[in-house]
């Protein structure tokens, strides 16, 4: 299923679920934290070495009193407190990412390549994410789940989510982004398949008042925010707007090295501008949120057989929604989530071709997508003996419009490509505390699909505490991926064949968890996992006609360990070290490695104080290890260190900070997909930021 309504509760658990967890150095322990221990935490908190990702900065927690305006409601804070209780054991191996304006980052990808077994790969149009070994070359990052504010961001043509500056909302509306790895379609259907990932967005009273931020940076880039928080007869209003715009710079590809080409020098092609606006209004129990974003992006890379340095050749991307949710308990026992929605989804991708003609002409064709869609989710969840904490639900989804078409400029033509759909859900779970240091959780969802019927998916975790800092987790569960529309129906791009046999793509995950703290100020955790995938969709070539064409051509295994440690010191030293191994096959091909699947990773994050309280520097470094590409041939390893120096001036009113990207100006490369000429892209060499925000 792909809307998510009502999740936002659901996935601040996670939150929840690492306070618990984390909990060594906050407050003291109310009695839904020491209920929430049980479930899979330690009775007390652990600031994270890292503020902003794989674990919170100190004990903040999600202010639950936003969701429905005033806090004072005892009934509302009795549905935030049982809501705390949920799901935390099914959540498994989560992290939770707080954005750190001490880091730099710039975008939501640029804070997910710095989470433990994460990695993006760019082919400058869109970003895409890895997630433990695993990123298809030629995929849209339809095996991930992107929500905002729990409301689903994956469109319902191509099913993509967007991480790069095609992310819908600014990064500095960032609050936290929370995360959840491994397979999770038991609640959450279809594309939670190797991760959840919620971006929770900055409240009202989070801002109080106006702000704004300005930032030049490399490339002729410059971006502009402003923002306003408030509260009105307890109501609160959330406004922002953002717009951000970069020349580019001048690419080199030796693939296209000749005078007739420009001596593969691409000018003036890799441009990128983007407007987002952001608004939220809550108010007893009601939350709705609107959200405009546009972007629109040169392609530099001459793919699909474009025309080399033509800076026609561009995508234009637009997604608006509205989301209306209340949420209320109903009398002692039972909770209420009801939420409903509608998107908006647009895509115009020009494509500067050969005209094949004599005269050596360039014509500019044009595909495009439009999605409407609307979402509704009802759910119920009570506390039952004390022991079992349930939940019950139920989603549908209306696909209104997911058409597609291509205007081919040298005939004239236009060929469409009409569809629509509707799918729906039900599901359920329980958490049994068996004992007080022993918890079972189970969970199952059912998927109805119009296309290729249903499928169930269940999710089975075992969470037991021997100890008051000792946690071991054994988890369980499989996820599905249906077909897009875009996978299905592709004809109309005049690139692809259609494919009405296509079946969802599957997974089973296997993984065990330890969590050890170390004192009050430092943790240590660790996992193995075993993930086993069939039925992959995979983008081929049709070598009868020459068009590209997707087929369930594939099986795929991966077996891998991560070990992660953070905490934070007494005189504000901060930070996380991670380091992930995988090793990944192609099951259907004998020794044959996975493409793009690095099996080394590191990371590093590392805040110093050097100024008490007014001057910090952020270091956010990682080594991605070697890559394949799609013709097998190997990508090497890399370092990447990027540094920030962030300063509070005149108090809270104002913060001026600049980074360093690419510290040591490191050449290197992601791999391409099919219909790139070029057997890798090359990413930016050093380049920086200077940004200056001030609150009134």
């Amino acid at each position: 299923m792909r809307g998510r309504a009502g999740r936002l509760d659901r996935l601040e658990d996670l939150y929840v679920q690492l306070d618990v967890r984390n909990r060594r150095n906050g407050p003291t322990q109310t009695g839904s934290a020491k209920r929430a221990s049980r479930y899979g935490g330690h009775p007390h908190y652990i600031p994270s070495f890292r503020s902003d990702c794989a674990g919170p900065a100190g004990n903040e927690r999600p202010d639950r009193s936003q969701l429905g305006g005033s806090g004072q409601h005892s009934g509302l804070q009795r549905l935030q407190a049982h809501a705390e209780r949920q799901r935390s054991p099914l959540c498994g191996n989560a992290n939770h990412c707080r954005r750190n304006p001490k880091y730099g980052y710039r975008t939501l990808a640029d804070i997910l390549r710095s989470v433990r077994g994460f990695y993006i790969t760019y082919d400058r149009d869109y970003s895409y994410l890895g997630v433990r070994g695993f990123e298809r070359l030629g995929d849209y990052n339809d095996r991930i789940l992107l929500l905002v504010d729990g409301h689903r961001i994956n469109n319902n043509i191509y099913e993509q989510a967007m991480l790069g500056t095609e992310f819908p909302v600014d990064v500095d509306l960032i609050e936290r982004v929370e995360v959840i790895r491994g397979p999770s379609s038991s609640l959450y259907g279809s594309n939670a398949f190797f991760a959840v990932i919620n971006v929770i967005t900055r409240k009202a009273p989070q801002l109080t008042g106006v702000e704004l931020s300005f930032e030049p940076a490399s490339f002729g880039t410059y971006k502009g925010r402003a923002s306003y928080g408030g509260r009105y007869k307890g109501m609160d209003m959330l406004l922002s707007g953002t717009f951000y715009n970069s020349q580019g710079h001048s690419l080199f590809f030796p693939e296209f090295n000749t005078p007739a080409t420009n001596n593969g020098i691409a000018r003036h092609g890799d441009d990128d501008e983007s407007r987002h606006i952001l608004t939220t209004v809550r108010f007893r129990g009601f939350t709705v949120q609107g959200m405009y974003s546009s972007r629109e992006k040169g392609v530099p890379t001459a793919y699909f057989g474009t025309a080399f340095n033509d800076p026609r050749t561009r995508n234009m991307d637009d997604h608006q929604y509205v989301d209306v949710s209340y949420q209320h308990p109903l009398g002692e026992k039972w909770d209420l989530v009801v939420r409903t929605s509608f998107d908006q989804y647009r895509l115009e991708a020009f494509l500067a071709v050969p005209s094949g003609l004599p005269d050596g002409s360039v014509v500019v064709d044009k595909a495009s997508g439009r999605g409407n869609w609307w979402d509704g989710e009802l759910k119920f969840s009570r506390t039952l003996l004390d022991k079992h904490k349930l939940t019950f639900g139920s989603e549908i989804r209306d696909n209104v419009e997911q058409d597609q078409g291509n205007y081919d400029a040298s005939t004239r033509t236009f060929q469409p490509t009409n569809h629509d759909s509707n799918n729906w859900a039900l599901y359920a779970q329980d958490e049994f505390a068996i004992t007080s240091r022993l918890t079972l959780s189970a969970g199952l969802r059912y998927d109805r699909y119009y296309s290729f019927g249903g499928t169930a998916n269940p999710r089975l975790g075992l969470i037991y505490r021997p100890v008051g800092q000792t946690t071991f987790k054994l988890l369980y569960g499989s996820a599905f991926r249906a077909p897009n529309v875009f996978e299905t129906y592709s004809a109309a791009t005049g690139l692809f064949e259609n494919n009405l046999r296509l079946t969802p793509e599957t997974i089973r995950s296997l993984e065990g968890v330890v969590e050890q703290g170390l004192g009050q100020h430092f943790e240590l955790s660790g996992s193995v996992f075993r993930n086993n995938l069939n039925h992959l969709i995979s983008q081929q070539t049709d070598p009868s006609t020459g068009l590209l064409v997707f087929r369930n051509a594939e099986k795929a295994q991966a077996a891998g360990a991560e070990i992660e440690f953070d905490g934070r010191s007494a005189r504000g030293l901060q930070g996380t070290v991670s380091f992930s191994y995988v090793d990944g096959d192609a099951a259907n091909r004998i020794d044959e490695k996975l493409e793009n699947s690095p099996r080394h990773m590191a990371k590093v994050n590392l805040i110093v104080p050097l100024a008490q309280k007014r001057l910090f520097a952020g270091l956010d470094a990682q080594y991605t290890g070697v890559r394949l590409t799609e013709a097998g041939t190997p990508v090497g390893g890399f370092p990447m260190f990027n540094v920030t120096l962030l300063g509070h001036a005149l108090g809270k009113h104002a913060d001026l900070s600049g980074s360093i990207y690419n510290l040591f100006d490191r050449k290197y490369s992601d791999p391409a997909a099919v219909g790139f000429v070029q057997n890798t892209i090359q990413q930016d060499g050093r380049s920086f930021r200077i940004k200056l925000t001030g609150r009134f």
